[in-house]
């Protein structure tokens, strides 16, 4: 199992490149970052390059203006605007939102499958994979309708596609239904991506009430092999913060209490 970084709350005080630089310092094997608006592709892919950090993963072009329960024309130009993005950063694994409540759920659900079954022929032919993220509705993401991991997996298994995959958050999904060792386990084959944070807050995962240690274990005695992703929003020093929670992770090893 690979650990990459979301550099997007990390090293703020830095410009972005050069949290590229800061992340491979501290030993993750990777870096995403969510939208590609706004920031300059090429620096980052060279940076990426230098540093010899893959882009693990990042957000669908455009990601909070068109939702996967958009029209199909609209979700598929987003979806061919971001394998040309990917291409400029080798980066295969891209993350997407189902958007909010707009009709009722077995409608909107429909729509889902029909418009990932679209995506996923248009993925195939890249060998790319789009990674739909299930989001909390109590505290970050109010009406949002993937707000289940139960859900996600039906759908997914509707679309039936090596190329469309659930992004697990495990903070999300924690806040929202619990059982995350037996969901994760039972559901493998469905998960593209893994992201983490501690629950209560959102900040490093050893601060909060999941036991990530035997998720990551477990995880791996079942062969997982792709990335499990952090992102958090640390409560110390950024660099500190990072080598502590892969310490976490890898071996269980809680650093020393902060006051």
């Amino acid at each position: 199992m690979k650990y990459s970084l979301c550099i997007e709350p990390v090293f703020t005080h830095v410009d972005f490149c050069g949290r590229i630089r800061l992340a491979r310092e501290c030993g993750v094997d990777a870096v995403e970052f969510w939208g590609t608006e706004g920031k300059d592709l090429a620096q980052i892919a060279r940076a990426c390059a230098r540093e010899n950090m893959p882009v693990a993963a990042c957000s669908v072009c455009g990601s909070w203006q068109v939702r996967l329960n958009d029209t199909r024309a609209r979700v598929l130009e987003m979806v061919d605007k971001t394998l040309a993005v990917g291409a400029q950063l080798g980066c295969g694994t891209f993350i997407a939102l189902a958007g909010d409540v707009r009709t009722k759920t077995d409608s909107q659900k429909a729509l889902l499958i029909d418009n990932l079954k679209a995506v996923a022929e248009r993925l195939e032919k890249y060998d790319a994979c789009l990674v739909v993220e299930a989001l909390n509705s109590i505290v970050d993401h109010k009406g949002y309708y993937l707000d289940s991991s139960y859900t996600a997996f039906e759908i997914l298994k509707c679309v039936d596609s090596p190329h469309v995959k659930l992004l697990y958050d495990c903070y999300h999904m924690q806040i929202m239904e619990g059982n995350v060792m037996e969901n994760t386990l039972t559901n493998l084959s469905y998960i593209g991506h893994f992201h983490a944070a501690g629950v209560p807050g959102r900040a490093e995962p050893h601060q909060g009430e999941l036991y990530y240690p035997a998720l990551t274990r477990a995880l791996q005695r079942r062969g997982y092999n792709g990335y499990f992703g952090l992102e958090y929003w640390p409560t110390y020093d950024n660099a500190q913060s990072v080598r502590d929670t892969l310490a976490y992770l890898k071996r269980g090893e809680f650093p020393p209490a902060r006051l």
